[in-house]
C-alpha cells in the first residue's frame, strides 16, 4: 500500500508564481527522476523527499529575495557589467585588428587577457566560457554554494539528496538555459521578437544592406528576393491591380540589384558602404551648409573638426570653441554677481566682496590662458590674425574689468579666416567627409538634386515620401482585392495625394463663428492610383459643432505620410504628447487590407485624443495645427528635406543653449580655469589618481562617485550609452557636449523624475505577474503542452543569415530619432553594429550570462562574493599570473535554516 505524502504547495507567497513553479517541479521530477527511479523502487518516498528539498530551497530563496534591495543591482551593477563587457569586446577587437598579419591571437584570447587586467588579476572566466567540462564543474560548485546558503542543515549534510538536487539543477536547468541564451541565432530571434512592434523603415533596411560586410547574409537575402520575384511573376493579374504587381516587382528588382552590387564590391575587396569620393566627383551641386551651422551642430562639428585636424588648421577651430565656452561661462558668472548684488540691499560684506573679486580674477586668468595659448609669440600654435587686434585684446585683459565681449573681435577674425581659407570651409566642402556628413544629416538628396539610389545603381525608381517610396509599396503575398479603390478627380482644387473631397456644408456669406467643438473620424480607407503609382489613403470626416447649434462639416483625403507629418509637428510643439499611440511605419505590406484597417483604427484613436476639448484647452496652439491639417484646401505636408533642416537647426540651437554646461573643459585642456570659475566639481576628479594611468582598463562604472553622486541610475545609463556609441573616441569637448545633450534628451523623455521613472520601470519588470510570465515562458519553451519539447530542428544556414539581417535592422529601428539626430547616422550605426557583433560570439555570451548570475548571487547572499571569486581559480590565466587560489573548501557548514 502506497503511503500518502502531503506537500505544502505554498512557495513564494504569490499564487501566480507558485503555480508556475509547481508545474515546473512536476515536470522535472517526472522527466528526470521517475525514468531511472522506477527501475529501482516503487516507493514514492525518494521523489517526495527530492520535491521537499527543492521546495525548501525555493522557499528560502524567495524569502531571501524579498529581503534584498534589487534596485541598485538592476539599475547600476547589471548595467555596469554589461557596459564593461562591451568595453572589453571593443578593446579585444581593436587589439586583434592591430596585430600584424599572421598573428594567431583570437578575439576570445584577447578578450580574456583584457578581462584579467580589468579584474586586477583576480578573476578570469575563460575556463567556464571555453571549456564545457570546466563549465559544468563551475556550475556544480556554484550550486553547492547556493544550497549551502539555502538548505536546512539536515538536508545539506545528506550527500545523496544534495548531489541529486544539485545535478537536477545543473543538468536540467542551468546548462540548457545557458546554452540557449548564448546561442546567437536564438538571441537574434529574441531581438526580432522584442522589436516586432517597431516598424523597420525602408531607409533603415537599405542602410543595413549597404553597410553589410557579410557575403553570406547578402546571399541569403538575395535568395529570398529571387523567390519572391518568381512568385509575383507567376501570379495571375486577375482580380488584382496590375500596377501594384509591377511596383512590387520593380522594388524587389531594385533590392536585388543593390544586394548584387554589394556582394560584387565585397568580393572585389572594397569596403562596405557608399563610395563618398565617387559621389563627390559625380555631384557638383551638393547642399552647402553654412559655417555657423557646422560650428553649432554636433554631428557637423565632429566631421569639420576631423577635417581641420587633417589639414593642420585645428588651432583656429579650437580657439573659436574655447572663446564660445569662455564667453558663455563669463556671462553666467557676471549675471550671477549682478543678481546677488541686487538681492542685497545693504552693503556687501567684506567676504562677499572678496569672493566677487576672486571670481573676476579667475575670469581674467582664464582669458589670459586662452590668449597665451594661441596669440603670444611663444605659442607653438600661434594664430595668424591682425596684430592690432591682438594688442587691443591684450590691453583689455590687463586693464579692463572682465567683460564677455573681450574676444569678439578676435573671434570674428578667426571666423572670417575659416570662411575664406581654402584649407578650411572650402576644402571641407570639397572632401569626401563633407558628402559623408550630408548623408548623415539626410541632406544628400533633395536640394542637392542627387538621388542616392541612382548613385548606387541605375534602378529607375523614383523618390517619394518615406512611407510611399517604392520599397514601402512592396506588399508580398498581399490580399488587396477587397480594398476599395478611390478615384480622385484630376480637376480637384487640391493636390491628389492629400486633397479633399467636398467642401464645408455651410460655407456662405453667413459663415458660423464663435466657440465650437471639433470632431474628426476616418470613415474609409482604400487605394488610389496616380501616375503609375499606388498608395493608401484615408477618408476623414470633419465637423465643427458651434454653441449656436450650427454645424459645419466636410471630407478630406489624407495619406499616412500626412498623418506622420502631423504627428511630427505635434511632438515638436508639445513634447509631452509624443507618448500618444501612433501607428509606426512599415517597410513592407503597406497596401494590405489588414495594414490599412489597423492603421485606420489607430489613427482614429489618435485623432480622438487630439480633438478632446480638454486637450485643446490645455494645449494652446494645437487647434490651429489641427485646423490647418483638416483644411479642405491649401494643406501641404512639409518635404523630407525641410523637415530634416528644421531638425538640424533645432538641434543646433539646443547645442547653443547648452554651451554653458558643455564647455566645462576645453578642447585641448587650456581652459581648466573655467571649471574653477563655474565652481563645478567633475565626476572624474575624485578618480584622477586611479584613471590617469589607463581608464580603459577599469570597469565603466568606476568613474561614479557613489558616496557623493546622486542620480546614479541615470548616470550609469548615460555611461552605457557612451560606451555603446564609443563617444570616448570623440574629442573631450565634443564628447562632453554630446553627453550633456543626451542627458537633456533623457530628462525630456522622463521629465524631472528620471530616477523615479527608471526605478518604477524596474519594479514593474520584477512584479509578481511579470516574474510569473517569465516562468511560464520558460515552462512553455521546454515543456510545451506539458510534454517534453521535441529536439528542435536545426534552422538552415540561410534562414539564420536572414535573421541576422532582420535583427540588425530591428536594433537600428529601436533607436529614437532624437538620439540619431544628436549622434548622427554613422555613430548610431557603428554602435548598433558593435553591440550586434558582440552578441554573435557564443563564448562571450556565455561569459556575460555567468557574470550576471554571479552578480545576482553576490547581491542575494552577503559575503558570498569572495567564495564565488575562488571558483575561478581553475583559469590557467590566473595560474600564470600568480599562485592559484586554494580550492573551495568541501567542509562548508550550512547556515541555520
Amino acid at each position: 500500500q502506497k503511503k500518502d505524502f502531503k506537500v505544502d504547495r505554498r512557495l513564494t507567497g504569490s499564487q501566480v508564481i507558485d503555480e508556475q513553479l509547481q508545474e515546473i517541479l512536476d515536470y522535472i521530477i517526472r522527466d528526470y527522476v521517475y525514468p531511472w527511479y522506477d527501475l529501482v523502487s516503487e516507493s514514492e518516498e525518494v521523489p517526495h523527499e527530492i520535491r521537499v528539498a527543492a521546495q525548501n530551497v525555493i522557499v528560502a530563496f524567495a524569502n531571501r529575495v524579498k529581503e534584498v534591495d534589487w534596485i541598485p543591482f538592476l539599475t547600476t551593477r547589471l548595467v555596469d557589467d554589461a557596459a564593461s563587457h562591451l568595453r572589453l569586446y571593443r578593446q579585444a577587437r581593436a587589439r586583434v585588428q592591430s596585430m600584424p598579419q599572421g598573428s594567431k591571437i583570437s578575439l576570445e584570447e584577447a578578450f580574456f587577457d583584457l578581462e584579467l587586467a580589468m579584474e586586477n588579476g583576480l578573476v578570469c572566466r575563460d575556463h567556464i566560457s571555453l571549456t564545457p567540462s570546466l563549465q559544468r564543474s563551475y556550475l556544480q560548485q556554484l550550486t553547492d554554494v547556493v544550497l549551502f546558503y539555502l538548505s536546512p542543515e539536515v538536508e545539506f549534510h545528506c550527500l545523496a539528496l544534495r548531489y541529486i538536487t544539485r545535478e537536477l539543477i545543473v543538468n536540467s536547468v542551468l546548462i540548457p538555459l545557458i546554452a540557449k541564451l548564448s546561442d546567437p541565432d536564438y538571441i537574434n530571434q529574441i531581438i526580432v521578437w522584442l522589436c516586432k512592434d517597431m516598424a523597420v523603415s525602408s531607409e533603415v533596411f537599405l542602410t543595413i544592406l549597404k553597410v553589410n560586410d557579410n557575403v553570406e547574409e547578402l546571399a541569403a537575402t538575395k535568395d529570398i528576393l529571387n523567390k519572391e520575384v518568381a512568385v509575383l511573376r507567376s501570379r495571375d493579374a486577375g482580380g488584382e491591380s496590375e500596377t501594384l504587381i509591377k511596383q512590387q516587382l520593380s522594388s524587389l528588382n531594385y533590392l536585388g540589384k543593390l544586394v548584387t552590387n554589394q556582394i560584387a564590391r565585397l568580393q572585389s575587396g572594397a569596403a562596405p558602404g557608399p563610395d563618398y569620393s565617387r559621389l563627390l566627383l559625380g555631384s557638383p551641386k551638393l547642399f552647402q551648409l553654412p559655417l555657423d551651422v557646422l560650428l553649432k551642430n554636433n554631428i557637423a562639428l565632429s566631421h569639420f573638426m576631423d577635417h581641420m585636424t587633417t589639414v593642420g588648421a585645428q588651432a583656429y577651430l579650437f580657439f573659436y570653441l574655447n572663446i564660445e565656452g569662455w564667453r558663455a561661462s563669463t556671462e553666467q558668472q557676471l549675471t550671477d554677481m549682478v543678481q546677488t548684488s541686487l538681492e542685497k540691499s545693504e552693503v556687501l560684506l567684506a567676504e562677499q566682496y572678496s569672493a566677487a573679486k576672486q571670481t573676476l580674477e579667475r575670469i581674467r586668468e582664464a582669458a589670459y590662458s586662452i590668449f597665451e595659448q594661441y596669440l603670444t609669440e611663444k605659442s607653438s600654435c600661434r594664430l595668424d590674425i591682425d596684430e592690432v587686434v591682438v594688442k587691443r585684446l591684450l590691453y583689455r585683459i590687463r586693464t579692463e574689468k572682465p567683460n564677455e565681449t573681450w574676444f569678439d573681435e578676435a573671434q570674428a577674425c578667426v571666423f572670417e579666416r575659416m570662411q575664406t581659407d581654402d584649407r578650411c570651409l572650402y576644402g571641407f566642402r570639397n572632401s569626401p567627409a563633407y558628402v559623408k556628413l550630408l548623408s548623415e544629416l539626410h541632406l544628400l538628396r533633395g536640394d542637392s538634386g542627387i538621388d542616392e539610389a541612382a548613385l548606387v545603381l541605375a534602378s529607375g525608381i523614383g523618390e517619394e515620401d518615406d512611407d510611399t517610396a517604392s520599397l514601402d509599396e512592396v506588399s508580398l503575398n498581399s490580399d488587396t482585392a477587397s480594398l476599395p479603390e478611390f478615384v480622385i478627380s484630376q480637376n480637384s482644387s487640391t493636390e491628389t495625394d492629400n486633397g479633399s473631397s467636398g467642401s464645408p456644408s455651410n460655407l456662405s456669406d453667413n459663415k458660423p463663428s464663435g466657440p465650437f467643438t471639433l470632431y474628426a473620424e476616418i470613415i474609409e480607407t482604400g487605394l488610389v492610383h496616380e501616375k503609375g503609382k499606388t498608395f493608401g489613403v484615408y477618408a476623414v470626416s470633419i465637423s465643427k459643432k458651434y454653441e449656436s447649434g450650427q454645424r459645419e462639416s466636410w471630407h478630406i483625403y489624407r495619406r499616412y505620410s500626412d498623418f506622420h507629418e502631423l504627428h511630427r509637428k505635434v511632438k515638436e510643439k508639445f513634447p509631452e504628447l509624443s507618448k500618444l499611440p501612433f501607428p509606426a511605419k512599415k517597410t513592407f505590406h503597406n497596401m494590405e487590407r489588414k495594414t490599412l484597417e489597423r492603421r485606420m483604427i489607430c489613427l482614429n484613436s489618435y485623432l480622438k485624443s487630439l480633438t478632446q476639448p480638454a486637450m485643446l484647452t490645455s494645449k494652446p496652439g494645437l487647434l490651429p495645427l489641427l485646423l490647418a491639417f483638416f483644411s479642405p484646401s491649401g494643406y501641404r505636408a512639409s518635404t523630407h528635406l525641410s523637415a530634416t533642416l528644421d531638425s538640424l537647426l533645432r538641434m543646433s540651437m539646443q547645442a547653443v543653449r547648452t554651451v554653458p554646461d558643455s564647455v566645462l573643459s576645453s578642447v585641448d585642456g587650456m581652459v581648466d580655469g573655467l571649471s574653477r570659475v563655474l565652481q563645478v566639481r567633475t565626476a572624474t576628479t575624485a578618480k584622477d589618481s586611479i584613471t590617469r594611468g589607463g581608464p580603459e582598463t577599469l570597469k565603466v562604472g568606476a568613474s561614479l562617485d557613489t558616496e557623493t553622486a546622486d542620480n546614479i541610475p541615470m548616470r550609469i545609463l548615460l555611461l552605457l550609452m557612451t560606451e555603446v556609441f564609443e563617444l570616448k573616441a570623440s574629442s573631450q569637448w565634443l564628447r562632453r557636449r554630446l553627453v550633456i545633450i543626451l542627458r537633456q534628451v533623457v530628462r525630456t523623455m522622463f521629465g524631472d523624475i528620471v530616477n523615479r521613472r527608471i526605478l518604477d520601470y524596474v519594479s514593474l519588470l520584477t512584479s509578481p505577474n511579470k516574474v510569473a510570465s517569465y516562468l511560464s515562458a520558460f515552462k512553455d519553451a521546454y515543456w510545451p503542452n506539458g510534454m517534453p519539447s521535441e529536439p528542435l530542428q536545426s534552422r538552415d544556414h540561410a534562414t539564420k543569415m536572414r535573421t541576422r539581417v532582420a535583427a540588425k535592422a530591428a536594433l537600428l529601428s529601436s533607436l529614437s530619432d532624437d538620439i540619431k539626430h544628436i549622434l548622427g547616422n554613422e555613430t548610431t550605426l557603428t554602435g548598433i553594429l558593435s553591440v550586434f557583433g558582440l552578441l554573435q560570439v557564443t563564448r562571450l555570451n556565455t561569459r556575460l550570462i555567468c557574470l550576471l548570475i554571479e552578480g545576482a548571487l553576490s547581491n542575494l547572499f552577503a559575503g558570498s562574493a569572495q567564495v564565488i571569486r575562488r571558483l575561478h581559480s581553475k583559469s590557467h590565466r590566473i595560474e600564470e599570473a600568480r599562485s592559484p587560489y586554494n580550492s573551495l573548501s568541501t567542509t562548508l557548514k550550512p547556515a541555520t535554516p
